[in-house]
């Protein structure tokens, strides 16, 4: 599976339960109630554990959370810059 189809599976099986039942890779998380602070360092958990990538602190922003496709772009420039 590619990042983008691991971060919906994920999102939508974890983090977005009783909420949407399908989440598009342009959603906004954060407008439409399916990613909150609390699921925001779940997601930052599952990042690391599983994709094996280093998320810093100061990188948790909106800018690179917004949505799956943010979130996926964020990844792969982190991908490029540690190789």
């Amino acid at each position: 599976m590619d990042t983008q189809t691991i971060l919906i599976d994920y999102i939508t099986k974890e983090l977005s339960v009783g909420r949407a039942k399908q989440i598009r890779p342009s959603d906004n998380l954060l407008e439409t109630g399916v990613l909150d602070s609390l699921g925001l360092m779940q997601l930052v958990i599952f990042i690391e554990e599983k994709l094996g990538l280093k998320v810093p602190d100061e990188d948790v922003v909106i800018e690179n959370f917004s949505s799956v496709d943010a979130l996926t772009g964020y990844l792969e420039r982190m991908k490029k810059a540690s190789s």
